[in-house]
């Protein structure tokens, strides 16, 4: 059982892609998966490693993801036991699902957004993915990715309580992410997802400012105490 979405946003330009699996470390196939200002794809049911850096260096040449997938396809004598989704820097996406994938397998395309999934029961656990995406336009595209992975365990897609490991990955504008948050053998990896995330936001402008300026930057133990008292600024 393994279910992704891949999407761009169109207001900040980010690209990036969530995955939840019933396979360990499925975040291991989320590697060279994104590359700002190119694209995203993403490989599962039997994932293969090189197809992340050869769909990306296609999308860099200027194909679009139509025309990777097919190149994908010519490279690749398992293509159908593969599900992949493509998309690019304009929002435009491209979705295989191979007819030797598990049942029920299939895919869920809008406009800068495709969800897809195998191993499933059927389609609803898709549907909500892409309802609750696309219905939280305002929200960074972290956040948005991450509710729809929680869209699919609230709609009780068969199987997604089976799932041990999930992934959230998105790149910016600049050459390195903006997130890239993994959880690894556990019960509950969409829950612990979440957990990390809502840890690790606020503290991504920390690190970034200490990296840019390290002289400079306030201590871990102060940004923490700053950031207590905004939250409970916010709370009262």
């Amino acid at each position: 059982m393994n279910f992704a979405i891949i999407a761009r946003s169109a207001r900040t330009g980010q690209l990036g892609l969530a995955v939840a699996s019933e396979m360990l470390a499925v975040g291991r196939f989320c590697a060279a998966a994104v590359r700002p200002n190119v694209g995203a794809t993403f490989t599962q049911g039997a994932p293969l490693a090189r197809n992340n850096r050869l769909a990306l260096n296609l999308l860099a040449q200027g194909w679009g993801p139509k025309h990777v997938l097919h190149e994908l396809a010519g490279n690749d004598a398992d293509f159908e036991q593969r599900q992949i989704g493509i998309i690019d820097r304009e929002g435009s996406v491209a979705v295989h699902s191979g007819v030797k994938l598990r049942a029920w397998s299939g895919h869920l395309a809008a406009q800068s957004c495709a969800v897809f999934g195998e191993g499933l029961a059927g389609e609803p656990a898709l549907e909500a993915m892409l309802r609750r995406f696309e219905a939280h336009s305002p929200e960074d595209l972290d956040e948005r990715l991450l509710l729809a992975l929680e869209a699919a365990r609230d709609a009780g897609a068969p199987g997604a309580g089976a799932a041990i490991s999930a992934a959230l990955v998105v790149w910016g504008r600049r050459n390195h992410n903006d997130i890239d948050l993994r959880v690894d053998l556990h019960e509950r990896p969409i829950d612990e997802l979440r957990r990390v995330y809502a840890d690790y936001k606020p503290t991504a402008e920390f690190y970034d400012e200490r990296a840019r300026n390290p002289r400079n930057a306030i201590s871990a133990k102060e940004f923490a105490e700053n950031l207590e008292k905004r939250r409970a600024a916010e709370a009262s």
